[in-house]
């Protein structure tokens, strides 16, 4: 894995072109092309889509850095105090470590909910619909997040836990995961590269895009079938699915900074998953969140089969 692509000289200084931030740059501009192309065919007008897109992306990266940065609070904190201390989940340290997010440290709820707040409040604005417009979004949101994905498996940072089947991946020294696993005491000062871990971020990145084939499945059915069909099947699709596959991927994660409300191991659960047997299976925050989005799932798909308006609006 390589967190650092390429270094490009300018005077006396190079600058490196971050893995993590290129893939999440590609992510953002293939879901912003395919948002706005769809959304014009459909009667959106493409230029108000642009800019909800920029003020969702700046809303988007603000807030899942906020999330990244209050869950491991103390760590760069002490990152600060302490400039040679490593900061959590990266290789950063010193008061600016917080602002580094293209080195790695996102949490994707964090943006989505930052992101959701702008888009509910531009529909208000502008009179559309907000389920038409989140059914318009869903299949963008999975394949930018699944390329986003791709970043973290070039930084190394959204590691997975130690892993015993044939599939486990190594990260270098100089990767998100080497330099706090190495910080933990879990690697060698001499060593080069990490132990065999779960490729978590593959795992989501795969599971990102098969998402993203079955809702192009759906909405071509949608529009097979409008107006038969009260728009927000899609989002709501892409929300029960996304919280599905981030609470299994959190098994397998086994970065520190994520936070728990309690740890509930089973050794043999874990060895049949080819986890370490002490590995904590349950319940991470983003567990939680995931819990709470399946029950906003749940009642909201409840809610939209009673008769009701038929989002007529844009």
């Amino acid at each position: 894995m390589h967190p650092t692509l390429v270094s490009i000289p300018i005077g006396d200084h190079e600058v490196g072109v971050h893995s993590y931030g290129l893939f999440v740059a590609v992510g953002f501009a293939v879901g912003i092309v395919r948002f706005w192309r769809a959304g014009s065919r459909r009667g959106f007008d493409g230029g108000r889509l642009l800019d909800l897109a920029f003020w969702a992306l700046v809303a988007g990266i603000v807030g899942s850095r906020v999330a990244f940065v209050a869950l491991n609070a103390r760590a760069f904190l002490n990152g600060c105090i302490d400039p040679a201390s490593v900061a959590a989940g990266g290789h950063v340290s010193g008061c600016l470590a917080a602002f580094r997010f293209w080195e790695g440290g996102l949490i994707f709820y964090g943006g989505g909910i930052a992101a959701g707040g702008v888009a509910a409040w531009f529909c208000k604005r502008e009179g559309w619909s907000f389920w038409k417009l989140g059914d318009l979004a869903a299949p963008t949101l999975a394949i930018g997040h699944g390329i986003g994905r791709l970043g973290c498996t070039f930084a190394g940072c959204c590691f997975g836990a130690a892993c015993r089947a044939p599939w486990g991946t190594a990260f270098p020294r100089g990767s998100v995961a080497f330099d706090e696993l190495q910080s933990a005491g879990e690697v060698a000062s001499d060593a080069t590269f990490t132990m065999a871990l779960h490729p978590t971020q593959l795992y989501e990145a795969l599971g990102e895009f098969v998402l993203f084939g079955v809702l192009l499945l759906l909405e071509r059915q949608q529009q097979r079938r409008a107006p038969a069909l009260r728009p927000g099947r899609l989002l709501l699709v892409y929300l029960g699915g996304y919280a599905s596959l981030r609470f299994v991927v959190e098994i397998f994660r086994g970065d520190a900074g994520r936070g728990y409300l309690f740890q509930w191991t089973s050794p043999g659960i874990a060895g049949a998953l080819s986890l370490p047997g002490g590995h904590p299976l349950l319940l991470s925050v983003s567990q939680i969140v995931s819990l709470v989005v399946l029950l906003f799932v749940a009642v909201m798909a409840a809610q939209r089969r009673r008769p009701g308006p038929s989002d007529e609006a844009t």
